[in-house]
């Protein structure tokens, strides 16, 4: 048919009665441009078969710049997407939740963040976390018997890990040591609170400086899968990892149990209990997840 050069586009187009002018087709593409980054970021925060709270604040920064880069080409939607970006997003790095499961992320880590201030606000309250922690560990009942315990109670001397990432490596007097008495009493019983004293408070820095070391790993790689495999070398901060990595960065997961709750629940099936209800929808959102997703978090 015939085709107008300059465009590449049909006769009938420019014949038809509703047509303007090619303008609106630049104008259309800088549009959809403009709006394609929010539709990546919606279905990447609307999962539910892995890890998606820790992507906000990331995504939310991308956001920005992909809306500064459309704005630079003169769209009028970018410029007021951009500035309700800067309106509703203002605050994002300072909810702590958020902030703090992207830190513990180890695809991210503070590279997410475009105000490292929040990191270092969000890196206090966590150090004090990790102190709590430390300190349930520490008055935790050992089975063993007290003449053949170790005097530190540092997570770090557990067994479950290999020795090389101990920092804890040369053995500290037993408690048999100090039981004898004699002229080392005083000294042995220095050892004893000074070893404690550590265990409170310079161990969770010497955690949270180690995790800071450790390389980011690949975007596309599983962050539970990692804290599954360094748990021994970081407890405090696998711990806490779990708690604030497993919650949803939206509520269409809850949405879609709905969803499938009234599949379930139908006119054929309308004598089923709520408590079976509840255990089939269970079965079906968890039954197929990888077991490293529920891996166990030593107390």
């Amino acid at each position: 048919g015939q085709m107008i050069v300059k465009d590449l586009q049909p006769l009938s187009i420019v014949e038809d009665q509703g047509f303007q002018a090619f303008g609106e087709l630049s104008l259309i593409k800088q549009t959809v441009d403009a709006l394609r980054p929010f539709e990546e970021v919606t279905r990447e925060v609307s999962a539910d078969k892995y890890v998606s709270v820790s992507k906000v604040i990331p995504l939310v920064s991308l956001i920005h710049r992909a809306v500064a880069a459309c704005e630079c080409q003169g769209s009028s939607l970018a410029a007021q997407l951009a500035q309700q970006c800067q309106r509703r997003f203002r605050g994002i790095e300072s909810i702590y939740c958020l902030a703090a499961s992207t830190f513990l992320d180890v695809r991210f880590k503070h590279l997410g963040f475009r105000d490292k201030d929040n990191v270092e606000v969000m890196k206090k309250r966590l150090l004090s976390e990790m102190q709590e922690v430390y300190q349930t560990r520490q008055a935790a009942p050992t089975l063993a018997p007290s003449s053949t315990a170790t005097v530190s109670s540092s997570p770090y001397t557990s067994t479950s890990g290999p020795s090389t990432s101990e920092p804890n490596q040369s053995p500290a007097p037993s408690g048999s040591a100090v039981s004898k008495g004699g002229i080392w009493t005083d000294f042995d019983m220095q050892v004893l609170s000074g070893q404690h004293h550590r265990s409170a408070a310079s161990d969770v820095l010497i955690e949270i400086r180690r995790y800071s070391e450790e390389k980011v790993i690949p975007r596309d790689s599983d962050a539970l899968v990692w804290w599954k495999e360094h748990e021994p070398t970081f407890p405090a901060l696998s711990k806490l990892a779990v708690r604030y990595m497993g919650i949803t960065a939206t509520s269409v997961p809850a949405e879609r149990v709905f969803s499938k709750a009234g599949e379930v629940l139908s006119k054929k099936r309308n004598r089923l209990k709520g408590k079976t209800v509840n255990m089939i929808l269970f079965l079906n959102k968890n039954l197929l997840l990888p077991q490293y997703t529920l891996f166990k978090i030593n107390k």
